[in-house]
């Protein structure tokens, strides 16, 4: 792991801006600092050569994330009985029950 010397950054934000970073940072979790700081590295990485490389495994990982995340805010997510009934129809449900016995 890199070791980080902490750096000063100072930026001007409306209040209703710091209202909303404020709010989405505890949402998540996390400080306004750390919440910001991922903001940052991921600005960096979508700007960066490696994003651009189509066999880069963690840009390819970042694409499904955030398709992911499209897909549930534009409401095309099912639950996950729906998930596991529709495998079952397509596949076949396997049970405890039509498995083989052990002698």
């Amino acid at each position: 792991m890199t070791d980080i010397t902490p750096t000063t950054l100072t930026i001007r934000l409306s209040e209703a801006l710091k209202r909303k970073l404020e709010a989405k940072a505890a949402a998540a979790h996390f400080s306004v600092d750390e919440f910001v700081l991922g903001l940052i590295e991921e600005a960096m990485f979508i700007n960066s050569p490696e994003f651009f490389d189509p066999n880069n495994c963690e840009a390819h990982e970042y694409r499904l994330v955030r398709e992911s995340q499209r897909s549930v805010v534009l409401g095309h997510s099912i639950s996950l009985e729906d998930a596991i009934k529709e495998l079952e129809e397509r596949f076949g449900a396997v049970r405890p029950s039509d498995l083989p016995s052990q002698p």
